[in-house]
């Protein structure tokens, strides 16, 4: 007995730290749960490889690995990481979601989506689960969240810009139009909207669209940049399309219009005359056609043709206030003022809040000699907000 005893100490004494081994294998989870807690990637990294050594199966060690390597920009370990734990376990909707996103930053869009998909498919998993989420073109973490609350909205949200990568712009429109609905206060929703309405050539949808996320967030760069460029015409990428279609004959009149209204805010007159002469002998009842070719007309100083091109949009869209304020400007520079005078009160008619149509009708009244009339109206424009409105009336009526 005494023989058995002694070597049993002798056993403990000669390893003192395997009483405490299991222990220690424990804290290095632990320790890498803390690490990751506090956003030090790196560190909880390191705990999370050693444990995973001996313990290649433990999921929630996957889970937070994989976010450890996306968080360091260290996408293939991530993808890795999240697809072993969707083989363990296929329910796992949280990993859908991170892996998904992981696809899209390696632009493999087509399995982004799948995996959007799936995370949709599937109930989302336990409320300790953490997240640590970065908006889309950050390279910080945008905010901390438990996966119960990783909405749907996001998911939508990423497969509009999956849609939009595989240029896929009609299907962009649904997803991102299902994140509105369910968020509608998310300006990054709004302005990839914005984006595809863009390169669908819709643009006064996409002004619209990019409008609305300025409202939300009045610095939001990306809503910026993408309104500034649809109100010059629409981005590169759309005309090198259309360049593309039109070449290979297979063009329509949204086609011709489209590169038209890029092409007159880029200068290019005669192109633009081309293109909208193209897009009118395809589809002889599109009013913007006319609309846009007599302004260039206008610009010209063509000024009968300018009127020709608006009398026939008016024709067409007979309930157009910015129809007849075109005809109506034209006919005021080639002496018409009558006729001016008429489509003004037309204008005025169809939007009582045109500031604009009661402005131009004031100064052509002025000119015809008809102060009295002309005043009341300046008044008006000035009183909606326009500052020529306020310099004309102080002109032509006085302070009083």
């Amino acid at each position: 007995m005494k023989l058995a005893l002694g070597i049993f100490i002798l056993f403990f004494t000669s390893f003192p730290g395997l009483g405490f081994q299991r222990n220690s294998s424990d804290s290095l989870l632990e320790r890498g749960r803390l690490e990751f807690e506090n956003q030090e990637w790196s560190a909880a990294q390191v705990y999370f490889d050693q444990w995973i050594q001996t313990h290649p199966t433990d999921q929630e060690a996957l889970w937070l690995r994989g976010q450890a390597f996306q968080n360091q920009g260290n996408l293939d370990r991530a993808l890795s990481d999240f697809s072993s734990l969707l083989v363990l376990n296929p329910s796992h909707a949280e990993a859908y979601f991170e892996r998904g996103r992981v696809r899209y930053l390696l632009k493999q869009y087509e399995e982004a989506k799948v995996d959007f998909e799936n995370y949709l498919k599937t109930p989302p998993g336990e409320t300790t689960r953490i997240l640590f989420k970065i908006a889309p073109g950050d390279n910080a973490v945008s905010s901390v969240t438990t996966a119960q609350s990783s909405s749907q909205e996001d998911a939508y949200y990423h497969l509009g810009l999956c849609s939009i990568a595989l240029k896929e712009y009609d299907f962009a429109l649904l997803y991102l139009d299902e994140a509105i609905l369910l968020n509608p206060k998310i300006p990054d929703f709004h302005a990839e909207k914005g984006r595809a309405l863009a390169r669908l050539g819709d643009n006064v949808s996409s002004i619209e669209a990019y409008e609305i996320a300025l409202r939300l967030d009045p610095d939001h760069l990306s809503a910026k940049q993408g309104l500034a460029l649809v109100k010059t015409g629409g981005d590169e990428v759309l005309q090198e399309q259309l360049d593309q279609v039109i070449a290979d004959s297979a063009a329509n009149s949204q086609n011709y219009k489209q590169r038209g209204f890029y092409r007159m805010n880029h200068d290019d007159y005669a192109g633009a005359i081309a293109d909208f002469s193209a897009a009118i002998s395809l589809d002889a009842s599109d009013s913007e056609s006319y609309f846009y070719r007599g302004k260039i007309y206008y610009r010209q100083k063509n000024w009968e043709n300018a009127e020709i091109d608006f009398s026939d949009a008016i024709a067409i869209e007979p309930e157009n206030p910015e129809y007849y304020l075109a005809r109506g400007q034209a006919r005021y520079v080639s002496q018409n003022l009558d006729a001016a005078v008429a489509d003004f009160t037309m204008t005025i008619f169809l939007d009582p809040e045109f500031a604009s149509g009661f402005y131009h009708r004031g100064i052509a009244n002025q000119r015809l000699g008809k102060v009295k009339e002309a005043c009341p109206d300046l008044l008006k424009a000035k009183n909606l907000g326009m500052e020529e409105a306020e310099t004309a009336w102080i002109k032509v009526c006085g302070t009083n």
